[in-house]
């Protein structure tokens, strides 16, 4: 169920508890979800609390992610994090399926995203982060491996594209002046102190609104 949150968060009744059978109590479960302070109720559904995000991750092992440097002569796009209480900002990224070769990965995740497929060969490694983020209570939400690649698309290609409502392109004079930017985007974009591998924590309630 808590998965089922990560995936859409705000899910009515009805959408959260959909394909349950009647031996499952999944009313049972949910309530217990909301005693332990894992899900939150409000007038328009159910919400994960920073708690039930720490929970619903993997606590065993880091969780392998790969973000997109995409350039289009002097405009990168930038993905904007409006679902949570403080709204932020970093890269477009995704994660490659069990048992999937990065050479498959890549174009999938990138098409799955914008709609477009490009070669494997378009994507560059730029860059490794071992990024760990957590709350001010000091308490784990995520634990990344997060590889960065860089991409060029020409024109025609950014205007094939199908940006999700999260993403837009962006110059680097307005890049710098984002609030709340992730450590990536310095890194990565602007170039402040970049390195090809990097290790750092971020402090952040990440709670969903």
């Amino acid at each position: 169920m808590l998965n089922r949150l990560v995936g859409k968060n705000g899910r009515t009744y009805s959408d959260l508890t959909q394909g349950y059978d009647s031996e499952t109590n999944i009313a049972f479960h949910l309530k217990q979800l909301l005693n332990e302070n894992l899900v939150e109720k409000r007038a328009d559904g159910y919400f994960l609390t920073a708690k039930g995000v720490c929970v619903a991750q993997s606590e065993d092992f880091k969780v392998f992610f790969v973000g997109f440097v995409c350039k289009c002569d002097d405009d990168y796009l930038i993905k904007s994090h409006d679902n949570t209480k403080t709204n932020f900002y970093n890269l477009p990224s995704g994660a490659p399926l069990f048992g999937e070769d990065l050479k498959d990965a890549l174009p999938r995740l990138f098409y799955q995203q914008f709609g477009l497929t490009l070669p494997y060969s378009s994507f560059l490694f730029d860059s490794l982060h071992m990024k760990t983020v957590i709350t001010t209570e000091k308490e784990v939400l995520f634990d990344e491996a997060f590889t960065v690649y860089r991409l060029d698309v020409t024109k025609d290609q950014k205007s094939a594209l199908t940006l999700p409502a999260n993403c837009t392109w962006m110059t680097v004079s307005e890049i710098i002046k984002l609030p709340n930017k992730w450590p990536e985007i310095d890194l990565c974009i602007l170039k402040k102190n970049w390195k090809i591998y990097n290790v750092y924590n971020i402090t952040s309630d990440y709670i969903l609104r």
